[in-house]
């Protein structure tokens, strides 16, 4: 029988892992995958060059290894020095609502920086504890998710400081084959979309941030290494990879939710409800205004490759912790519920601007109001002028094709898999 003694740290650890794992925040099941994520890699052949080195953790409860167990557990259990933790917006445990400022921490005798609160990025005081970044949080492959504007964030502070930054890599809930919407351009920059890609871009965390120092998006010199997965194909969606799904953020429980985001997390700038303040955030959509089966009818049969759509009835209520003034709030809701049949045929992009469509066609008076936050999410003012009928759809449509194609050149030099 093994008598090893655990640390404060890990007993602590363990302990939050079993709140987040056990209580039904993140409802998963461990089991054997055929993805080995960067971050077990990482542990099972630890760096030499880093093994007495301060290390500062980017992560949040989404750094877990495929057996459930925290990465930040596994390297002290190792006897790595983690002198501190970086957490990005909705928290260390992921559990505060999107755009909640967060205040630093201390978990057990390691502090926690926010990079959501005072400061979005390191300071010089806080990298003088470490001697390099470790970055490994889960994305969902939307330029509109902050997490990916972390690592940004990350990569130019320590690029001056000489520290060099880890990026374990991660699948992309979407797959890495897909492309959609338009690139993003300059005047729309701000912290929800801080690089010029595409709504949906089709890369890892590590081929992304290989692509921002190869464009120059971030300091050429910066210090990269990128932990490589096992089993990544480029086509794979999350179902395919056999690793749990951890939810990623209050309003993305499900691998489903983080698929379908993309597009349906557009719907917010046409005064419409997606999900938000329900159990199945941006799988369904609805107003009180709408007529589901006369939208269905009207949406063409190409925007529907890969899914099913069923009608709902529904009432959004603010929900702690996720959702505190959601669209149409404590107001019945008549909508559709997205069902998907094949997650590596939905184009999620293309499929809200057929909607978006459809919806002005039969309820012009009723879909959009000058709403900035949608131009910051799409990325350019082409959906405003689009719905204040100053260009065509079609035209839209070619616009950001010509954007598709672009990117899909610019990537290649970037892609691992």
């Amino acid at each position: 029988m093994s008598h090893r003694k655990h640390t404060p740290a890990i007993i602590c650890l363990r302990i939050f892992s079993l709140l987040i794992f056990v209580s039904g925040l993140c409802s998963v099941t461990f089991s054997k995958s055929q993805v080995i994520p960067g971050d077990q890699v990482f542990v099972d052949n630890f760096p030499e060059e880093l093994k007495d080195k301060r290390l500062g953790l980017v992560i949040n409860h989404t750094a877990v290894l495929p057996d459930g167990t925290p990465l930040a557990e596994a390297l002290l259990q190792k006897g790595i020095r983690v002198r501190a933790i970086f957490s990005p917006e909705h928290g260390f445990k992921g559990i505060r609502e999107g755009g909640a400022n967060i205040a630093d921490d201390r978990w057990n005798s390691i502090k926690v920086f926010s990079l959501y609160g005072n400061t979005r990025r390191p300071t010089t005081e806080q990298m003088r504890e470490i001697d390099a970044f470790v970055y490994d949080i889960q994305d969902v492959g939307t330029r509109f998710y902050t997490y990916i504007t972390t690592l940004k964030y990350v990569l130019e502070a320590a690029a001056p400081a000489g520290l060099p930054v880890y990026v374990l890599d991660r699948p992309n809930p979407a797959g890495g084959n897909i492309i959609e919407g338009p690139i993003l351009q300059a005047e729309f920059e701000s912290y929800i979309g801080a690089l010029p890609i595409p709504i949906r871009y089709g890369l890892t965390a590590g081929e992304l941030a290989q692509m921002m120092k190869g464009e120059g998006w971030v300091p050429t010199e910066a210090d990269l290494h990128v932990v490589k997965m096992t089993g990544w194909q480029r086509h794979l969606v999350w179902e395919d990879t056999g690793l749990p799904w951890i939810p990623t953020s209050p309003n993305i429980p499900t691998a489903q939710s983080a698929l379908v985001y993309a597009g349906t997390g557009l719907l917010g700038g046409i005064i419409l409800n997606q999900g938000l303040g329900t159990q199945e955030p941006f799988l369904i959509f609805g107003s009180p205004w709408m007529t589901p089966l006369k939208v269905l009818q009207s949406l063409p049969a190409e925007a529907l490759q890969g899914i099913k759509l069923e009608i709902v009835e529904y009432t959004p209520h603010a929900i702690p912790g996720k959702t505190s003034s959601p669209p149409y709030k404590d107001r019945r809701c008549r909508g559709l519920r997205i069902h998907i049949t094949e997650g590596g045929q939905f184009h999620a992009v293309h499929f809200a601007l057929a909607l978006i469509d459809t919806l002005k066609k039969l309820y012009p008076d009723k879909i959009y109001q000058e709403s900035q936050s949608l131009s910051l999410m799409f990325g350019t003012g082409e959906l405003a002028h689009y719905l204040r009928g100053d260009i065509s759809y079609s035209q839209l449509l070619e616009n950001m094709h010509k954007d598709e194609i672009l990117f899909r050149r610019q990537r290649r030099p970037y892609l691992l898999y």
